[in-house]
């Protein structure tokens, strides 16, 4: 898919970006689908481009310090400028004083999770839909852990891996570290910690006190 045309940029205090700003009253016919380590997710319209688009909020009851509402922007620039077949398309934020979103493509039949374990919803997958599926995972992993510098998810895991209408797959909630970190916290009333992903698919060394090693591209492949 093409990306959209920019309608804005970020303008904040010392960070300039040419990511995408969308108005939110773009943003019509909103749908919840979820909660998770970001906040809350709705499918939503975008009256302008007459589309399906999914919307990642960040909910900020209190407003957010700038050099935390940057990092939070600079994350998304990343994740913008990573255009890849099996990777996500972000096509911009919503950036109000008490809501950050990103909003990205819409995945019409979900995550990889879903496909595995509602079995009301979907068949047996066979053989060569399940070998296509690792591989394109594997494709979608090895163009992050090439960008430069390379770009960890942190949070690899089914619930993570996006399908398309044609069944193929998006990775989706990479590099968003800070984001979880400030969504967990303002959920929790707690201060933002270090700590991110899903303990199950860490390796040991991510979460034992007594590593001080770097996060590095074998992380994400860990299991």
């Amino acid at each position: 898919m093409e990306p959209y045309p920019a309608v804005g940029c970020v303008n904040i205090g010392s960070l300039t970006s040419t990511l995408p700003v969308i108005p939110c009253q773009k943003l019509t016919d909103l749908y919840y689908l979820s909660r998770g380590g970001f906040g809350t997710v709705f499918k939503a319209q975008h009256s302008d481009w007459r589309t399906t688009v999914a919307i990642k909020c960040l909910k900020l009851d209190n407003p957010v310090e700038e050099r935390h509402r940057n990092s939070l922007l600079k994350e998304a620039e990343v994740l913008h400028k990573a255009r890849f077949n099996y990777i996500i398309q972000i096509f911009g934020i919503c950036n109000e004083p008490e809501f950050f979103c990103i909003i990205t493509e819409f995945m019409s039949n979900g995550s990889l999770d879903q496909l595995l374990h509602e079995k009301d919803t979907y068949p047996v997958l066979a053989w060569p839909l399940r070998l296509r599926i690792l591989y394109e995972i594997a494709l979608g992993v090895n163009f992050l852990h090439n960008m430069d510098p390379p770009l960890l998810h942190h949070d690899l895991k089914t619930q993570n891996i996006l399908m398309d209408g044609e069944f193929h797959v998006k990775i989706a909630d990479f590099g968003l570290s800070k984001w979880r970190q400030l969504s967990v916290s303002r959920g929790s009333g707690s201060k933002p910690t270090e700590m991110v992903g899903t303990v199950i698919y860490m390796p040991p060394e991510k979460y034992e006190p007594s590593k001080s090693r770097r996060a590095d591209v074998k992380h994400d492949v860990y299991r």
